[in-house]
């Protein structure tokens, strides 16, 4: 059944209301005696149906930053001041389409309204209730809880689209992050999950690793994270059976060829930096001499573990005593997998520099709009004996650094990544010129990262890998094979 005649089914306008029994301790119960009528989400078919335009937006802006508009819910359908603290973000699907469901919110014979609608084609983000008010979603749960709305109906998993699971978790994580709720299932639920509840969205066509994976792959708000890895020691990560490795987490199968890449099982595919476990996924940043270069994942993309063999210890592939910098402050150590994270920085352009013992300096711009943050993944090569190094001052060839979205996914606050020490006199500190003066670029792999921005495909903040020009330069001028 098409898209439309599911609009125009009058028996499909709301959801089933059935006895819902989970093995879990989020169980459904049955409504108390007297319990609010704020859950019941019924509305008249003609609302569910297409063919509404979006109402004009309020004067308020929108408390969500990458939200498109706020249009305020009909105030008979909230509860001003009602909020308590809150334990749940809330998944919710409209059995309907987007406009129509913000049209309903706004009827004052609703009785019923959500903090966010979500769009099916583009997760477009409209808010509708402010984070202090008590929207009525979840009946007996509503003080506690911050609903998301998602377009759609839960017996068609098609209206459940890349883009609003990629849009909807970027949400659900700045609004994890706001309240400070954990990164679970606990904490992020589906309405059928609550107590008290009847309705059983999102339904089982709902692809809940996906959207977890996604959720904890954000990188947090005005923060830049990554790692600092080791150009020489590439893992010889080898393919069990044919498979992809891709731009997103999506299935090969909805992706072209523009957006994929086929390794042939028994592929050697080297990596430089492999993510933790997203969906099943990993996010590599791979060699230039691998069999997807000249593709779009030519420099990282993801690819199912479990059918590759041959998986490196993170640790076995950084640089040792390995730093960073921001804007020339205090250096702050990697941890023993080569990550780091900094958080509280400013939206803007800001002047990230790498650098350990033997090896290279690499520095470039990361250009942070706030939310998402930025990732990257910095490639230092060591100093030919030949270039009398020793020391991370830098010398001609550089180093390098690769960005890449959390359009798709990783890790707790947007990666694996996690805080760094300071450690100013320590190895690997750089100079406290580095990268000052008309001749900064010289010495290292100066790269604009567009941390703050949007991958294209993937729309989150965008991967920056930094320093796989410079090994291709070192290679030709030591005459190694590629």
């Amino acid at each position: 059944m098409s898209r439309r005649e599911r609009f125009d089914a009058v028996a499909l306008t709301v959801l089933a209301v059935v006895p819902i029994a989970l093995g879990s301790a989020r169980a459904a119960a049955e409504p108390p005696p007297g319990a609010p009528p704020e859950d019941h989400h019924e509305r008249p078919a003609q609302y569910a149906a297409p063919g509404w335009s979006l109402p004009p937006a309020s004067a308020l802006a929108p408390e969500y930053p990458l939200a498109a508009q706020f249009i305020e819910a009909d105030p008979t359908n909230y509860s001003p001041g009602g909020m308590g603290t809150v334990q749940y973000v809330v998944v919710h699907t409209m059995q309907g389409s987007y406009e129509g469901s913000i049209n309903w919110f706004l009827n004052p014979d609703a009785d019923v309204s959500a903090h966010f609608c979500m769009r099916s084609a583009d997760g477009e983000i409209t808010q509708m209730v402010q984070l202090a008010d008590k929207a009525w979603h979840v009946g007996t749960e509503n003080a506690v809880a911050v609903g998301i709305e998602h377009e759609g109906f839960v017996d068609d998993a098609s209206w459940y689209t890349w883009e609003m699971y990629r849009e909807s978790a970027k949400l659900a994580r700045w609004l994890a992050d706001h309240f400070g709720l954990p990164l679970d299932r606990d904490h992020i639920v589906g309405h059928v999950e609550l107590p008290n509840q009847t309705h059983t969205d999102p339904g089982p066509n709902w692809d809940w690793p996906l959207y977890m994976a996604l959720v904890k792959d954000v990188v947090a708000a005005d923060t830049i994270e990554g790692a600092i890895v080791d150009g020489s020691t590439p893992c010889p990560w080898v393919a069990t059976q044919d498979t992809w490795i891709k731009t997103t987490l999506q299935s090969a199968d909805a992706l072209g060829d523009d957006a994929r890449c086929f390794v042939a099982a028994g592929t050697e595919v080297p990596y430089l930096h492999a993510s933790g476990d997203l969906a099943g996924h990993v996010r590599v940043v791979l060699t230039d001499d691998g069999p997807c270069a000249g593709t779009a994942v030519a420099e990282q993309g993801y690819a199912f573990a479990e059918h590759f063999s041959g998986a490196c210890d993170p640790a076995t592939m950084v640089p040792s005593g390995a730093s960073v910098q921001l804007d020339g402050g205090a250096a702050t150590a990697t941890d023993e997998r080569g990550g780091f994270a900094l958080g509280g920085v400013a939206a803007g352009t800001h002047a990230l520099s790498a650098g350990a013992p033997g090896y290279d300096a690499a520095a470039l711009e990361v250009e942070l709009a706030g939310y998402p943050g930025a990732r990257v993944v910095i490639v230092l090569q060591p100093i030919p004996a030949d270039d009398g190094g020793g020391d991370s001052g830098g010398g001609s060839e550089g180093g390098g650094s690769t960005s890449d979205a959390p359009e798709d996914p990783a890790g707790t606050s947007g990666g694996e990544a996690s805080s760094g020490t300071a450690a100013p006199d320590g190895p690997g500190a750089l100079p406290d010129t580095f990268g000052e003066g008309p001749e900064a670029p010289a010495g290292c792999a100066c790269t604009a990262a567009q941390g703050g921005g949007a991958d294209p495909a993937s729309g989150f903040a965008a991967l920056t890998v930094v320093g796989l020009a410079a090994l291709r330069r070192r290679r030709r001028a030591t005459h190694r094979p590629a």
